[in-house]
């Protein structure tokens, strides 16, 4: 009986998980991604100076180690209940401990960053913040666009330590690639 139970309540922690995560990062205020305020097109588009600009980076520069922290939390917590979902002989209560516990890691990391985008809202005029909220859906096309291109080039890939090592550019037929040494 518990068996078949199993299944039934890892699903339903999981259309939870998933549901939550999503209201929550609806929630997320939507603004260009990376270092926005280096990008020459938007600071000439929100019309930065060159103040702002430093204002900001000093404002990522304090969150910058603790969204390392946090991040690396949400990973092990989800990594926890990987595990669990693995196990055939997985106790729902455990399940669900997990579940709440990577749950209670992301929402930890997105007040974070909404506290971040917030003290960057103090350093922009109205004009510039309107802007940004103005052209959000642009920007979340475009980091959807780049979510299926990286996708469909073979998954996102992470580079530096831990992530795959470089690879030296496909040869064409004015650079041909030397034969592996053996």
């Amino acid at each position: 009986m518990i068996a078949r139970r199993l299944p039934l309540a890892v699903a339903a922690a999981l259309a939870a998980l998933l549901g939550v995560s999503a209201s929550a990062r609806a929630q997320m205020p939507e603004i260009p991604p990376g270092k926005w305020w280096k990008r020459p097109v938007i600071v000439q588009k929100l019309a930065l100076t060159a103040d702002q600009q430093e204002k900001l980076e000093e404002i990522f520069r304090k969150n910058r180690r603790s969204f390392v922290d946090l991040k690396a939390e949400v990973d092990l917590k989800q990594i926890d209940v990987e595990e669990l979902m693995a196990k055939r002989d997985s106790d729902p209560k455990k399940v669900a401990a997990a579940l709440d516990a990577s749950e209670e890691a992301k929402a930890k990391l997105r007040k974070a960053m909404s506290m971040m985008v917030l003290d960057m809202r103090g350093v922009l005029t109205d004009s510039q913040w309107k802007q940004i909220l103005e052209r959000r859906d642009e920007w979340r096309q475009e980091r959807q666009q780049e979510l299926r291109d990286r996708m469909r080039d073979g998954g996102p890939r992470r580079r530096g330590p831990g992530g795959p090592p470089e690879m030296p550019p496909p040869a064409t037929k004015d650079s041909p690639r030397e034969a592996p040494k053996e």
